[in-house]
């Protein structure tokens, strides 16, 4: 009897270190950076879009006379609002390597706060073009584009100093 709880615990382990599964909810450097860079990715994605789609929306020069369907904007703005919540389970993960997990969780914070900065300034231009407040108060078209063009920046500053706060745990060396 105890033989056969002996090979079928050991089976069971086996079975859990051959799938993957962590054992000890920690992640190795590289399990760790997967699921981080899978997470942003995505969000990144979510939010090129939300700015994409607003070059393709937005005329050069907006007047009062024209017409402009935020319908795509908004999706892409709910898409990419739904893709930064996911990102908050980063901040919960648990990696092998302490210094790593701090690095990266510490990026991870200045990405989601940039990324939170940027969809606001899109919200708010979503509200501009939505509710047809240009129509009567075209002065501040100027204003929301220069805010969103600057927090897409600093947006994009943050993705960058977390990619290589997560190349910095790759190893590149051909052994």
């Amino acid at each position: 009897m105890f033989m056969k709880k002996s090979l079928s615990a050991f089976l069971l382990v086996s079975a859990f270190v051959l799938s993957g599964c962590n054992l000890l909810g920690k992640y190795s450097e590289v399990e760790y950076n997967n699921l981080v860079v899978e997470e942003v990715n995505a969000t990144s994605l979510a939010i090129e879009n939300t700015t994409s789609l607003y070059n393709e929306t937005l005329p050069d020069v907006v007047t009062e006379e024209d017409l402009i369907d935020t319908a795509a904007m908004e999706s892409s703005y709910d898409d990419a609002v739904s893709a930064l919540e996911k990102t908050a389970e980063l901040l919960t993960l648990e990696a092998r390597n302490l210094e790593q997990q701090n690095a990266v969780r510490t990026e991870v914070e200045t990405y989601r706060t940039a990324a939170e900065l940027y969809l606001e300034s899109y919200a708010a231009m979503l509200s501009y073009y939505s509710e047809g407040t240009y129509k009567e108060d075209i002065s501040q078209v100027e204003s929301l584009d220069e805010t969103m063009h600057i927090n897409y920046t600093t947006f994009i500053e943050a993705n960058n100093d977390l990619v290589d706060t997560l190349e910095s745990y790759v190893s590149t060396e051909v052994e």
